[in-house]
């Protein structure tokens, strides 16, 4: 399925038929989001409203352009909300696991750069409706044993240690 394809599909469940463009992030770079959003524009499959805010056209009939725009603000006030939860999270989930994993992909010289695959497993999970997430620990493990530091079952073994403890940590 193409990027337009998989932008039709995620607006079909929304009640409000609302996108953000916020909400397409994962389904691939930002030129090829834009160029499938100006294309489905174009066909008349979703209408631009606002900045980074389509919406499906029935639904901008009924319900209007000024209810739509304030949903959209809302929920963007919402995610930021969120991602500054989340940042709050991070920054608590130093657990030991994290600060060894930490040093050795800094002494390694090793960063997590997510590939197509990663945005591509994340899009998917977003649209099924699933709130599974890594944090900074996860994705610097994947690193590590993608540059075959860690074998896959050390990676295992200190995932399940780090999310052990942040579990200890938050009950």
């Amino acid at each position: 399925m193409d990027i337009q394809g998989r932008i039709l599909q995620s607006i079909r469940p929304r009640r409000d038929g609302l996108l953000l463009r916020s909400d397409l992030k994962n389904l691939g770079s930002d030129s090829q989001v834009s160029a499938a959003l100006n294309g489905l524009c174009r066909k008349g499959l979703i209408q631009r409203i606002g900045r980074g805010v389509y919406a499906h056209p029935a639904k901008l009939a009924v319900l209007g352009e000024q209810a739509l725009l304030d949903s959209a603000r809302a929920r963007q006030i919402q995610a930021r909300h969120q991602l500054a939860v989340q940042e709050k999270r991070q920054a608590r989930a130093i657990t030991p696991t994290a600060r060894h994993v930490i040093a050795l992909a800094k002494r390694l010289g090793i960063a997590y750069v997510p590939t197509f695959s990663d945005r591509w497993a994340a899009a998917v999970t977003q649209l099924a409706g699933d709130e599974v997430s890594s944090d900074s620990t996860d994705d610097l493990l994947v690193a590590l044993t993608r540059a075959g530091k860690l074998s896959a079952g050390d990676m295992a073994r200190l995932v399940m240690e780090h999310h052990r403890t942040l579990k200890k940590a938050h009950v």
